[in-house]
């Protein structure tokens, strides 16, 4: 049996952020991935991305390791956008 990781595994060659944007950007929205995927969990919502769990950990441990941490309003920010995207698209 697959575990949820090797279940997603990304279809092209998995690199970090190069910037402190690029850094702040992936702490971000690895936040809000994180978020999403335990409301899966709780079955709260169905449907939505599938979330890399030990890659979003991942990129908060060394955004963490170098001084960075998720906006207060990541969730909410990437939660309006990916509502947006689902209207829309």
């Amino acid at each position: 049996m697959q575990t949820r990781t090797e279940a997603i595994k990304p279809k092209r060659k998995i690199r970090n952020p190069k910037t402190k944007a690029e850094w702040q950007a992936a702490a971000d929205c690895a936040e809000f991935l994180l978020a999403a995927d335990s409301c899966k969990q709780y079955g709260l919502v169905t449907g939505g991305p599938a979330v890399n769990v030990d890659r979003c950990v991942e990129i908060l441990e060394k955004a963490k390791a170098m001084g960075i941490a998720p906006a207060p309003d990541a969730i909410e920010r990437y939660a309006n956008a990916w509502q947006e995207q689902q209207s829309h698209g």
